[in-house]
């Protein structure tokens, strides 16, 4: 069985969202990053790791420490691209990696699920993403192959050109999951669910 390890982005500053940072707002009774903890904490992860920024020390308070790691993201200005390197860096021995984002708190578990089962059925392919109605959504799985690349990311834009600089090792995975389109990026996103 290959082992699959998480990684979830939750270093960024929200600075779209307003003052308090959108992880800690209330979601249907708890905060948006604790609803995509619960959804991956019980999944066939290897290892699970939560990217935080060093000064948000409330974030990595809402991670339960004996099934999640921490890793700090000390260039957390960076961005994602830059919060996704430091998560590869940090991993153990493992032959994939789920790039998780924080703020995307609707994705099901049958979804992660599915992309985990698609990545198992298909080795000759290295990059797995959900569809929905036709377009990309995250979470996001790599193959070890394309850890260097990840690891050498510092931009705010995440794994987009590696992705698409990889077409041919590209799979998407059909889902009935609005959720991989959805993340918190102002009040009104989670008031209109």
């Amino acid at each position: 069985m290959t082992r699959i390890a998480a990684i979830v982005l939750a270093a960024g500053y929200s600075r779209r969202y307003g003052a308090e940072n959108k992880l800690l707002a209330d979601l249907n009774g708890k905060p948006v990053l604790t609803h995509v903890l619960d959804a991956i904490a019980p999944l066939p992860f290897s290892q699970r790791l939560v990217i935080v920024n060093p000064s948000h020390s409330e974030i990595a308070s809402l991670c339960n420490s004996s099934v999640f790691n921490i890793v700090e993201n000390e260039n957390a200005e960076n961005g994602m691209g830059g919060s996704i390197a430091a998560g590869v860096r940090s991993l153990g021995k493992t032959d994939a990696v789920m790039i998780v984002l924080g703020d995307m708190p609707f994705v099901t578990q049958q979804t992660y699920l599915k992309i985990i089962e698609a990545f198992r059925n298909n080795p000759g392919e290295t990059i797995f993403a959900p569809a929905y109605q036709g377009h990309r959504g995250h979470p996001v799985i790599f193959r070890q192959s394309h850890f260097d690349q990840l690891k050498s990311l510092n931009e705010d834009t995440g794994a987009k050109r590696i992705i698409d600089a990889n077409k041919l090792a590209f799979s998407s995975v059909p889902v009935c999951d609005p959720g991989i389109m959805s993340d918190i990026d102002a009040q009104s996103d989670l008031s209109d669910k």
